[in-house]
């Protein structure tokens, strides 16, 4: 499949919830993943009565013909060059344990370094080789990365007998700074399709609040193939090369997983961060209790590229409620288990 980037400018703040991470309404995360990307286009497409292209969207992603990444943060340098960043990988507790301190000093600076690199949240696919090289010989390794900025604004809620207060998170992305997306297909008429419905979600939002006004973007560029040849700055081609990379002893996928009974034990052998999906299903009338899952969350590294599902949570007016579960990886040479 050939893998498409798509550059989001944020012309309004974020809210995008952490609900499923223990996170409250004051909480908001900077990135959003690929399971609640994919909910809000099916729930576009069913709100402007798009039924067929719902369906055909469906279908491509059941038959294994598209893929699509979590929502994940750019930057632009003053040369002009783009950064793209990465999850930081889900990577064995051991791996740091191949570098052994000869004395006190250096076991301190040792331990300093790496809990210093397990804060990182993300890295830039241009200097990942980098990181885990770092990680390995437990040397410092700084990754300066400042997206925008998180607020927290007071709201009152009105609706009771009695006004009462509450916080709202939101987070302001820098004017050269905002999030992309990685959709792999086989077609290019996906491509296109793709442009067309990001700019009209682009006008309604995407995430929490926007009744608001939050969430609304544009897209900065259009899509562009990634290949060998750089557009942006090396971290385009970089992307490339990862993606590309199924042959790497481990494979880090960059949207949730929901694996089949059959890949569990390939999973096991992984390394990888669990994510409870649940909650409810509203509508006018009532509020409709979903079954829940777990999900692989990015960043989590497996030997295998395992496939991963879509998952019905439930019925509501007629029809299932969906969960993308399925994989899109990059491939992380050079590392060994142990």
């Amino acid at each position: 499949m050939q893998h498409y980037l798509y550059t989001l400018c944020f012309d309004a703040p974020v809210h995008f919830g952490m609900a499923e991470r223990g996170g409250g309404l004051e909480h908001t995360d900077m990135v959003m993943t690929a399971d609640a990307l994919f909910s809000a286009i099916l729930a576009e497409l069913s709100a402007a009565g798009a039924h067929d292209a719902l369906r055909e969207l469906l279908n491509a992603v059941q038959q294994g013909s598209l893929r699509i990444s979590d929502l994940l943060p750019w930057r632009e340098r003053e040369d002009g060059t783009w950064d793209f960043y990465l999850p930081r990988p889900v990577l064995p507790e051991d791996m740091a344990a191949q570098t052994r301190p000869d004395s006190y000093a250096e076991a301190c600076a040792f331990m300093s370094a790496h809990k210093q690199q397990k804060r990182l949240s993300y890295i830039r696919a241009g200097r990942m080789q980098e990181y885990l090289e770092s990680l390995r010989e437990g040397r410092p390794f700084d990754e300066p990365a400042a997206f925008g900025q998180e607020n927290l604004h007071q709201r009152v809620n009105c609706r009771g007998e009695e006004p009462l207060p509450y916080f709202v998170g939101s987070f302001v992305f820098h004017e050269q700074a905002g999030l992309y997306l990685i959709v792999s297909t086989e077609s290019e008429d996906v491509v296109e399709a793709t442009s067309c419905l990001l700019e009209f979600m682009g006008q309604s939002g995407i995430g929490g609040k926007r009744s608001s006004g939050y969430g609304k973007f544009h897209l900065a560029d259009d899509a562009v193939l990634l290949s060998e040849d750089a557009v942006y700055g090396e971290d385009d081609a970089a992307l490339y090369r990862l993606l590309t990379d199924e042959a790497a002893e481990w494979q880090m996928t960059l949207s949730p997983v929901l694996p089949d009974a059959r890949d569990i034990e390939t999973v096991a052998q992984g390394f990888y961060h669990l994510r409870h999906v649940g909650g409810f299903v509203t509508t006018a009338a009532l509020a409709e209790k979903k079954n829940s899952i777990c999900l692989l969350d990015s960043g989590s590294c497996l030997h295998e590229r395992v496939p991963g599902s879509m998952a019905s949570l439930g019925q509501n007016e007629g029809h299932p409620v969906l969960r993308y579960g399925y994989g899109l990886y990059v491939g992380l040479g050079g590392i060994r288990k142990g």
